[in-house]
């Protein structure tokens, strides 16, 4: 089964314009899952937030 919310995305696999859609979502997002998948090939675009709970940490050298 196919959600089918279409969109025409250009495809690095086709290497043209083509029509995505989002596939059924194993995470539960239904129509809001941001991961497409070409019509014609498969290619997938998954797009995601990367949460990273990790602290950043930055060192300047003095001048």
């Amino acid at each position: 089964m196919s959600l089918s919310v279409r969109d025409l995305r250009w495809c690095p696999e086709c290497a043209d314009e083509r029509a995505f859609e989002t596939p059924p979502c194993e995470d539960g997002h239904g129509l809001d899952c941001l991961d497409l998948s070409c019509l014609d090939c498969g290619f997938a675009l998954v797009v995601g937030v990367l949460v990273d709970d990790a602290p950043v940490v930055v060192e300047l050298a003095a001048a």
